[in-house]
């Protein structure tokens, strides 16, 4: 299912093109942050709070709490941030790897941005909470790498020539 809005496209597209290519450009020409560098550091935070996340779940649990269905299921999720992070390498280095981006991980993306309101609704407790803030950055990785970065807005008059 692919959620489509009228006249739009779809929600990646909408979210691509009205959210996160005019963010792109804003860290760009204003921070000097390149679209490559935000979407890592997003990656970054979103490995950070999921094991903040983790530690705030085993913080929680008693002495007679199992906890090892929980160190389980982080060492997966960071296996698989670890192979996300190994891609993203992969297509930073090359000179299509924005393309690629945008066209391979449209799917991905729609299921992620469809499951977070799900995310923020179940978040009782502060590592829910932390979970879902993983998730929202793991989201923004995904849509800084398939952004485009729109040129420089004008600032002001050009300068007058009478030459």
């Amino acid at each position: 299912m692919v959620i489509v809005c009228p006249g739009m496209g779809t929600i990646d597209d909408l979210l691509i093109d009205r959210v996160y290519s005019p963010l792109t450009g804003w860290l760009q020409h204003r921070l000097g942050v390149s679209q490559w560098r935000a979407s890592f550091e997003s990656l970054n935070g979103s490995t950070v709070f999921y094991i903040a996340g983790v530690a705030l779940e085993l913080a929680g649990k008693g002495a007679q709490d199992a906890i090892f269905v929980t160190l389980l299921r982080a060492l997966g999720w960071l296996l698989i941030l670890d192979f996300v992070r190994k891609h993203a390498y992969r297509q930073a280095a090359s000179s299509v790897g924005i393309r690629t981006a945008r066209v391979r991980e449209w799917l991905f993306r729609t299921i992620l941005v469809a499951v977070l309101p799900l995310s923020l609704y179940y978040a009782q407790a502060w590592h829910n909470l932390a979970y879902s803030a993983s998730l929202m950055l793991l989201i923004c990785h995904l849509y800084f790498k398939a952004s485009d970065t729109p040129p420089p807005e004008r600032r002001g008059r050009l300068a007058f020539n009478q030459i």
